[in-house]
């Protein structure tokens, strides 16, 4: 039972069908600097999310387009997405915990892989429009 619990709040990834969150897109960011460091998340279709994406051009990354095609996802009608950066080493993934009025990104994967130096990744994600508060809270957990 507390499986299903945890799943629930935790539905990108659980497996369960289409949850209240999706992980739609993710990907390394190559050659990113420490510039990413404190980037805040956005919601996508948002001026801020379009000062998100300038900042990402700015870090000079090495896999340009992918990021790009990563941001132009547009959710359908009934959900929003959110795009989040996340510092982390050898992650190969990340998941979306929906709790009251915030949205909290993570990593996941890569776990006994030590690193010089963070790398940066790009998550994704989609969430059903009646899941959330018009304002969530848009967080992140250090791993």
């Amino acid at each position: 039972m507390r499986w299903i619990a945890a799943c629930l709040l935790l539905l990108a990834g659980c497996g369960i069908g289409k949850g209240t969150a999706e992980l739609e897109a993710f990907a390394g960011l190559k050659g990113s600097s420490t510039r990413l460091t404190g980037l805040r998340p956005v919601e996508l279709g948002t001026a801020p999310a379009e000062e998100f994406q300038r900042t990402l051009e700015r870090a000079k990354l090495t896999n340009l387009d992918e990021v790009r095609g990563a941001l132009s996802f547009v959710p359908p009608a009934d959900r929003r997405g959110f795009a989040f950066v996340l510092p982390g080493c050898a992650e190969d993934g990340a998941e979306l915990t929906v709790e009251r009025d915030t949205l909290t990104a993570e990593l996941t994967g890569g776990e006994n892989v030590n690193c010089a130096q963070a790398n940066y990744f790009l998550a994704v994600f989609s969430v059903e429009r009646d899941s959330v508060s018009p304002t969530p809270t848009l967080s992140t957990t250090p791993r």
